[in-house]
């Protein structure tokens, strides 16, 4: 087989730990080349949320918010015990902050700060404004490539495709009760129509998809060559180096020359099965909402050359409770029940025997590891008739959007009474009743004992700050009364290839295989599963790619 084109660094994948990684190594002066298997861009960053966790970033002073390196690695060596990585981790806060600074001096890519609390912030080190999320992105910029972007969750938008961000959902959700947040829906609305007539599609990109629509920008104009529904089935490797990779597609396979190496970069391998039941436990209860491209390639591509894949952390996989339903044209839609709704006053989460098990605030992560912990592998999340209508639960939207629909597909469990709900859910009725009871009972005195519902300030934060006395604890009632089935699933797999400070793929002795990088999920996780806030997946994934980028191009 003939080397057929060469470039100075081929990136294999195009979320946004390889987008980032090509954008930095081309802005270096590399020739850069981007392989995508899919026939979108994006990979399972596209879907997400594009929250990125960097301590010290440069969002947080202009916000009055004060940190330091020394400060997030006290944080990170609490949360991480024993799996503490202090190589990795200096490497990770010294680079993150200048990432950022680079990305955005440089290029499309614009982050806003949301002035969120770490995710566990009893902690020694815990700070304020570490999480940042991506700006709204104006997609006809991107001209003809606006369609090559994977689309986000289709339960993520409304009126068939009109992009909901986070900023969005509070004036959504009162645009009936409030007068700005009306005026504020509709405007969104009234650019969503005209998108439709003048484009065909959304121009307002928010989310996932404006994450990847502004590095894609950027990479286009740093002049990095974007190839997609092009699969790599192989890295090519000469003695003891990684120069290049084999790629499949119509024309057969080809080998493309990578003179300073590869990255790998596709994403992990949440959709294989196979691989899910090998390290994730429950696997077989839930779900991924990992794109089914993500099938693991970049993992067996580097066992092959000699890199090893790490399974020993405190979660292989980034938590997600998600409920699930089949639309209209036949797709499964999988709802993450992060927080907008199990959080709320008037909700409550119980095991299949009807008792309580967890704090219904608590982060994604903490509630898949409990649920897993406990080898729980379905749920029921339980609201009253007030609380439906006012927050919505899962796939089901708030007042005046309907919720009928959703009864007769089977989604939506109802009943007028508790004890006839339990019946409904195979639950004994004495029971979930008494469950109910005693919630509804510490509800009232804005105090859960039992779990501690509302009762630290991250928790506290996820609820409805115009309830009063308390943001998260409203007491079930009156009915009818509500039921949505949730069981344990993924956003993302975190464990992947040993690498070391520079994001090199190590052997099995522990030294770094020449011309071969991971990032993002195909790398293992410097935070070896445990979870500081939002975005402590794509917060790696970019300071690695940059990481990465730098060292390729000996910066």
């Amino acid at each position: 087989m003939q080397e057929e084109q060469a470039f100075d660094l081929v990136v294999v994948g195009s979320g946004a730990a390889g987008l980032t990684a090509a954008v930095v190594a081309a802005h270096h002066g590399l020739s850069v080349l981007v392989l995508e298997k899919a026939a979108r861009f994006g990979g399972t960053t596209a879907q997400s949320g594009a929250v990125a966790w960097i301590p010290n970033n440069p969002h947080m002073a202009p916000a009055g918010l004060s940190d330091s390196p020394e400060q997030a690695d006290q944080y990170l060596r609490d949360l991480m015990g024993n799996y503490y990585d202090a190589d990795k981790v200096c490497a990770f806060l010294r680079h993150g902050p200048d990432m950022i600074r680079m990305m955005e001096a440089h290029g499309a890519v614009r982050f806003d700060n949301w002035r969120s609390l770490d995710y566990e912030p009893w902690r020694k080190g815990a700070a304020r404004g570490r999480s940042i999320g991506a700006a709204e992105f104006d997609g006809r910029r991107l001209g003809k490539y606006l369609p090559a972007i994977r689309p986000g969750l289709p339960n993520l938008t409304m009126l068939g495709g009109m992009q909901i961000g986070y900023a969005d959902v509070a004036p959504f959700s009162a645009a009936f009760r409030d007068r700005a947040a009306f005026l504020y829906m509709a405007g969104k609305i009234g650019r969503y129509a005209r998108d439709l007539l003048r484009h065909g599609r959304p121009t307002r990109l928010v989310g996932g998809n404006a994450l990847i629509g502004a590095l894609l920008l950027t990479a286009l104009d740093k002049g990095v060559t974007l190839w997609r529904s092009t699969p790599m089935v192989r890295l090519h490797r000469e003695g003891d180096a990684v120069r290049g990779v084999t790629i499949g597609g119509d024309g057969g396979e080809r080998l493309i020359a990578a003179r300073r190496g590869v990255v790998l970069a596709t994403g992990g391998y949440g959709g294989d099965d196979k691989m899910r039941r090998a390290f994730l436990p429950l696997a077989d209860a839930g779900w991924s909402l990992q794109p089914e491209t993500n099938g693991g390639d970049g993992l067996r591509a580097g066992e092959q050359v000699g890199g090893h894949i790490v399974g020993d952390n405190i979660a292989n996989a980034i938590w997600a409770a998600l409920s699930t339903m089949t639309d209209r044209r036949g797709r499964r839609l999988h709802h993450p029940h992060i927080f907008r709704d199990r959080a709320f006053p008037g909700f409550v989460l119980v095991d299949p025997q009807g008792r309580r098990f967890v704090n219904e605030g608590a982060s994604y992560q903490d509630l898949g590891n409990v649920m897993i912990r406990k080898a729980i592998r379905s749920a029921w999340l339980i609201c009253c008739h007030g609380a439906l209508r006012t927050y919505g639960m899962g796939h089901v939207k708030p007042a005046p959007l309907p919720y009928q629909s959703y009864i007769r597909k089977g989604y939506l469990r109802t009943a007028a009474t508790i004890p006839a709900l339990a019946e409904a859910l195979a639950m004994e009725p004495a029971v979930l009743a008494a469950t109910v009871e005693r919630f509804n009972r510490f509800a009232r005195e804005g105090h859960d004992p039992d779990f501690y519902k509302g009762q630290d300030g991250y928790t506290a934060e996820q609820g409805d700050p115009a309830h009063r006395p308390d943001p998260t604890l409203g007491p079930l009632e009156p009915g009818p009364f509500y039921a949505v089935e949730i069981r344990p699933g993924e956003f993302s797999t975190i464990n992947g290839l040993e690498t070391d400070a520079s994001a090199r793929v190590l052997d099995a002795a522990g030294a770094p295989i020449a011309g071969l990088y991971a990032v993002g999920v195909d790398s293992n996780s410097v935070f070896r599963g445990a979870y500081p806030g939002g975005g402590g997946s794509i917060g790696p994934a970019m300071t690695f790619g940059y990481i990465a980028a730098l060292h390729a191009s000996d910066n």
